[in-house]
């Protein structure tokens, strides 16, 4: 068993009090919304009214849209990105921030997660996948696309034969995929 619930408790310390959803229950609900095809936060609501799950879970409730959205923000840290902002050359138009303290912790989580699925399932050969597919997005923050629009251009490298994600990386659209910390050189 890869233990996510118990990597997630040792790695990622958000809660600033012990009440509430802790940071397993929001990443387990999270990744059981998107499983279930759940495409926004308000889709939350909808898992979270069905008793049938809840029930099978073995929980008593479910993080709302609200709870998962703020959850999602404590991975945010606005020092960083000023700090970054603040380190770029004139002639450089984008960066990449360093990773937050929450981040480092799911960083760790994939990396031990990963590492405990090839003892479990051994693989000999690892073909890796690179997508930094541009996305649009409408919200103010959004950067140029090198293409056109505004959007974002995630990262993501992903190894076939586990079926599995070995890194990735948010970025602004105008972000360069050679720049120093794209996910490919993290992998």
């Amino acid at each position: 068993m890869l233990a996510v619930r118990e990597l997630v408790t040792e790695h990622v310390h958000m809660r600033k009090r012990e009440s509430g959803y802790s940071e397993a229950d929001h990443v387990e609900a999270l990744v059981l919304m998107l499983a279930a095809g759940g495409e926004c936060l308000d889709d939350m609501a909808l898992l979270g009214a069905d008793r049938g799950l809840l029930e099978l879970l073995d929980k008593p409730s479910w993080p709302s849209p609200d709870a998962a959205r703020q959850f999602l923000l404590g991975f945010h840290d606005e020092k960083l990105v000023d700090k970054a902002r603040a380190a770029m050359a004139p002639t450089e138009s984008s960066f990449v921030p360093p990773e937050s303290a929450p981040l480092e912790g799911l960083w760790r989580v994939m990396v031990e997660g990963v590492s405990r699925l090839q003892r479990l399932r051994p693989s000999k050969q690892a073909t890796l996948e690179l997508d930094a597919t541009c996305i649009e997005s409408h919200k103010r923050e959004a950067m140029p696309l090198y293409e056109e629009g505004r959007g974002y251009q995630p990262e993501l490298v992903y190894w076939v034969e586990q079926d599995v994600v070995l890194a990735d990386e948010f970025r602004d659209g105008n972000g360069a995929l050679g720049s120093e910390r794209s996910a490919a050189t993290r992998a």
